[in-house]
């Protein structure tokens, strides 16, 4: 019996399927182009693009500054597409950009900040648990105000063990 691989890129708690994206005729492996459409699959429901998630899984694998002819050519797409993915990486902590001094070219990388986008996270957590408790102590009803109470507790207390945990963990500067 012949064995089979499933090659399409998926997510098991997605079930968002990208292995019919633009990677069929890049020159990356095939084990390259499975790494890159698996991180796309597991950052599309989490709000990024694909295209984005695909620059970013490019990135990772890359580690070194990449131009954005390099990736665009590399992930089949244009150079402008490129430029906004690596752009959203780069807002979100994602990737960093490397510029030369006296030139518009910009080189991407991912970021050296691991922790760059969780600390997003945790301020949006510690932003929310500080309403809440505000809202759950002035405006809300009585039978809300204690579900409010608790989650704005809850929600400061994932946000300090977050910003904790990164501190820990992020390697010396």
């Amino acid at each position: 019996m012949k064995k089979t691989t499933n090659t399409s890129a998926t997510s098991p708690d997605t079930n968002t399927d990208l292995s019919d994206a633009s990677l069929g005729n890049s020159p990356l492996r095939d084990d390259e182009k499975q790494f890159i459409e698996t991180v796309a699959s597991l950052l599309v429901p989490r709000g990024l693009a694909p295209s984005v998630g695909r620059v970013y899984g490019y990135l990772l694998l890359k580690q070194e500054p990449q131009s954005l002819d390099q990736i665009g050519a590399d992930l089949q797409i244009s150079r402008v597409a490129a430029w906004n993915a690596a752009r959203g990486l780069e807002t979100n902590g994602h990737a960093r950009r490397i510029g030369s001094p006296g030139s518009k070219r910009a080189l991407f990388a991912p970021s050296d900040n691991f922790g760059a986008p969780l600390l997003e996270q945790a301020a949006m957590l510690g932003g929310m648990g500080e309403l809440l408790l505000k809202c759950s102590a002035t405006i809300a009803t009585e039978s809300a105000s204690s579900q409010l109470e608790a989650r704005g507790h809850f929600y400061l207390a994932v946000r300090q063990a977050m910003v904790d945990k990164i501190a820990e963990l992020s390697p010396p500067k």
